[in-house]
């Protein structure tokens, strides 16, 4: 499978070039960044068989079958619409859209192209995250009753180019980190919220620095996802979820393959579970293509990226932020 990329981002070679040099049948084909310069070097540096000169080149260039979208939030819209509709399928970064509206515009060039369109959730494919899924599924813990989830990472503002804390490009901590507990949720849920409620603090610029945000479900369940860029915190991704019968901790959900701990604690049963140390990335890059070779659904398309565009959207809402994901 031969794989375009758009953008020269600091997220594509542990996100996509090194996953595609270990996985049999993955193809660099080609790059195209703003700065032709700048993607010439990163072509050279990473392995990619050639420079697309523009956007438009990659997009509809014959030698390409799946473009790896990883603009800024604010152009995933465009450049995925348009490689749908140029016939090819597209892996594109997380968070999807700036909007729910850009995402049903997104997932309906996909239907219209007969193409696949994919949000870059590289944990949910991750057999750690897998066999926390089976737990709750074979009814380990019983009725999910409450989720708590957080993410944290410091981001600074640097020389005020950081495209996360601009509002014009997506900028956001919710955005950046806030929609992986989300995602979690979504994942562990499967269902729109019936309540939300936020909180934010918001940077110079405007963005949110960080939020908190309780979800409240038909059956009483309840989420408390939290994530903070502040320059004052520490990395932290961590999920705990609560059932009727007992509970599971899950330390690193979000990158498992560099350190975790996931345990299940119920009346009958206490389980550790062994956590592969292979890449999220490359467990996402093999099921991404198993996929589209053998045309099986996938756990991050279609439905639940509406479902978590429209969560995000309204969580935004909630918090007064609305006008962060309107442009």
């Amino acid at each position: 499978m031969r794989i375009g990329c758009l953008g020269a981002a600091r997220i594509t070679p542990p996100a996509l070039v090194l996953p595609a040099k270990v996985r049999g049948g993955a193809v660099l084909q080609a790059v195209a960044a703003r700065d032709p310069k700048r993607a010439a070097v990163f072509a050279q540096t990473h392995g990619f068989s050639r420079v697309a000169l523009t956007y438009q080149d990659l997009v509809t260039a014959e030698d390409v079958d799946l473009v790896y979208n990883a603009l800024p939030i604010n152009l995933h819209a465009e450049w995925t619409i348009k490689a749908l509709e140029a016939g090819k399928h597209v892996l594109c970064e997380k968070p999807f859209a700036m909007n729910a509206d850009e995402a049903r515009a997104m997932v309906d060039a996909a239907n219209r192209s007969g193409k696949r369109v994919i949000e870059a959730f590289h944990y949910r494919y991750h057999p750690g995250f897998l066999r926390m899924l089976d737990w709750i599924d074979e009814g380990a813990i019983g009725e999910v009753r409450a989720i708590e989830a957080n993410f944290t990472v410091p981001i600074g503002d640097g020389d005020g180019t950081e495209i996360r804390h601009l509002p014009e490009t997506g900028g956001g901590a919710f955005m950046d980190l806030g929609c992986y507990p989300l995602s979690w949720t979504v994942a562990i849920m499967g269902r729109a919220p019936t309540g939300v409620t936020s909180t934010a603090t918001l940077t110079a610029r405007g963005v949110d620095e960080s939020l908190r945000t309780t979800l409240t479900f038909d059956d009483g369940a309840t989420a408390e996802l939290s994530c903070s860029m502040a320059a004052d915190v520490g990395f932290a991704a961590k999920l705990h979820v609560r059932g009727a019968l007992g509970e599971i901790a899950f330390v690193n959900p979000l990158a498992p393959h560099f350190s975790s701990h996931l345990t299940l604690k119920a009346s009958d049963r206490e389980e550790t579970a062994a956590v592969s140390r292979l890449s999220t990335y490359a467990y996402q890059l093999d099921a991404v293509m198993g996929a589209l070779e053998r045309g099986a659904p996938l756990a991050t398309e279609g439905d639940t990226i509406l479902l978590q565009q429209t969560t995000l959207d309204r969580i935004y809402e909630a918090a007064g932020l609305t006008h962060l994901r309107r442009r």
